[in-house]
């Protein structure tokens, strides 16, 4: 069994989880994108999407306890071969595709609703951003402003500033948070790895 302190913060993190995924797309060095997945945690994402199109493949669950901090027991990872396939499936789920790319017709995140559906937000290749796939499949493109001599921040810094500003405006409507069912399978899962850690002691 569990301390009913510990159940209690497990059921505090559950209510705050968003519906809202992140996509990864072509990520080159597994650290970055295990970085991303902290960010999820921090800001109540409970899905990464991840696809290795391009890039060597990884398993996300094995790798990365002082990069994420653990985050990557918490997070749920769904891996994919291709953009296209995980996009299609993603559109056929509800998502509002949001794409991040430098671009002059993209929108600064303060600029979107982020409340009118729940979102699949999609970061590309530390080098040359999101595929021409993830480009033509978005509903929206959007872009973080800099006001220096370079033109992008690291990927994790990017998906911190996306998602800071998703569950800003979330707060702002309290919309879009998983459903109380969902909440409740969370939750069982979470205290089913607990106690398997416990009895592995």
């Amino acid at each position: 069994m569990i301390s009913e302190e510990r159940k209690k913060r497990f059921q505090e993190v559950t209510s705050h989880r968003l519906q809202d995924v992140i996509v990864l797309e072509n990520i080159h060095d597994p650290h970055n994108a295990l970085a991303a997945v902290r960010n999820c945690d921090a800001f109540g994402i409970q899905t990464a999407h991840i696809i290795f199109e391009t890039e060597k493949i990884f398993n996300p669950k094995e790798l990365g306890k002082v990069t994420s901090s653990s985050a990557n027991k918490w997070v749920d990872t769904i891996c994919w071969e291709k953009t296209s396939e995980c996009i299609t499936a993603l559109k056929k789920q509800g998502f509002h595709i949001i794409s991040t790319i430098l671009d002059p017709k993209a929108k600064q995140p303060s600029k979107i609703d982020l409340n009118d559906s729940k979102n699949a937000i999609v970061f590309g290749n530390e080098g040359f951003g999101i595929s021409e796939t993830a480009k033509i499949m978005a509903d929206e493109l959007v872009y973080i402003p800099m006001c220096g001599f370079v033109d992008s921040i690291n990927l994790s810094v990017t998906v911190g500033i996306m998602l800071y500003e998703l569950s800003r405006q979330r707060k702002e409507t309290d919309t879009f948070y998983l459903s109380q069912e969902d909440q409740n399978s969370l939750l069982k899962k979470w205290i089913d790895v607990e106690i398997k850690k416990k009895h592995r002691l």
